[in-house]
């Protein structure tokens, strides 16, 4: 009978079977170390590995015990992070975080300050035709995220609300991971709102470009990111931004004009009135996005080598890892 992934004794199944996989994989192919993606993963290897000592580097792309806290059961998710973030940490020869406030708060948890260094993500995507707010059109404004509290999007609606008298209209292209109901909230609240005809919840798309290129205006309202690959394909896409005013994306949209406070609707409402209203002010936001889009323009695989060492020993232990996982 197969576990379910609710099931605590699902993962701890997966974790042993993964492990002696992983430490066959490693003595057959004698392996010199292995490219991981999460502390998990890291933790996965350096027990499968005992006594081999392989060489591990370790990218983490998201603060998992900060993230437990907008979960159920808090205590014992930070709990269960915190332990697999420790025992992640020991094993990684190197580890890379993508941004450099996660790297401060990691290394205060593990107390370990000589393994780390910072590799954002790089922007990837190409300009589109985005269209210029005209004078009386409505603005069609952007979010793609998935939705859970993290993410903070009522906090958009809650700044709409006010400017119902201006023609716009706010697509959410994303899914619901919250496991709380967090897309059945927003809608709730749009409801009582009195916006939900001009907030269009599209879900999953498989190419976000074909309803971006016709957008006037990106906005990410998160509590927390990692390097976040939704505002860094916007900035590539040409749209103007605006975003959290949290340390993670102040390393990334570093004009003030590009920040709002993500705890209180107020500021936010006041930016997109003007973005909506003031001669100017649309063109100002794409120039000043467009400036900070291109310190995040490199080559990503060519700068991680440069970080591990240019170690070219790292073996397919990596690609192992990821075939066990999806069996």
């Amino acid at each position: 009978m197969r576990l379910s992934e609710r099931n605590p004794l699902y993962w701890l199944e997966f974790f042993l079977r993964a492990a002696i996989r992983l430490r066959q994989l490693a003595v057959r192919e004698q392996a010199a170390g292995c490219l991981v993606f999460s502390f998990f993963y890291a933790a996965l290897a350096g027990l499968a590995t005992l006594g081999l000592k392989p060489r591990i580097i370790t990218l983490v792309r998201g603060d998992d015990v900060f993230d437990a806290g907008f979960k159920s059961h808090v205590g014992l998710r930070q709990g269960a992070h915190r332990l697999i973030e420790q025992l992640g940490a020991r094993f990684s020869s190197r580890i890379l975080t993508t941004n450099r406030s996660m790297q401060e708060a990691i290394m205060a948890r593990t107390g370990m300050h000589d393994k780390f260094a910072t590799l954002p993500n790089d922007i990837t995507t190409r300009p589109l035709p985005v269209p210029a707010l005209e004078p009386g059109q409505t603005a069609r404004l952007v979010t793609v995220s998935v939705l859970n509290e993290r993410k903070n999007i009522h906090r958009v609606l809650e700044a709409l609300a006010q400017l119902k008298h201006l023609k716009w209209e706010y697509q959410l292209i994303g899914t619901d991971t919250s496991m709380t109901g967090y897309e059945a909230r927003l809608k709730r609240l749009a409801r009582t709102f009195g916006i939900e005809s001009r907030v269009r919840f599209m879900g999953w798309q498989d190419n976000a470009a074909d309803l971006l290129k016709d957008c006037h205006l990106f906005l990410l309202p998160t509590l927390m990111e990692g390097s976040p690959n939704a505002l860094l394909e916007a900035m590539g896409h040409g749209l103007p931004c605006l975003a959290s005013r949290i340390p993670e994306i102040g390393e990334i949209l570093q004009d003030q004009t590009l920040l709002f406070d993500p705890q209180d609707s107020r500021e936010l409402t006041q930016k997109l009135e003007q973005f909506m209203t003031r001669p100017g002010q649309a063109e100002l936001l794409l120039h000043k996005t467009r400036q900070q889009a291109s310190p995040y323009r490199f080559d990503w695989d060519r700068e991680i080598v440069r970080l591990i060492g240019g170690d070219n020993r790292l073996s397919d232990l990596d690609n192992a890892m990821e075939q066990t996982v999806s069996r």
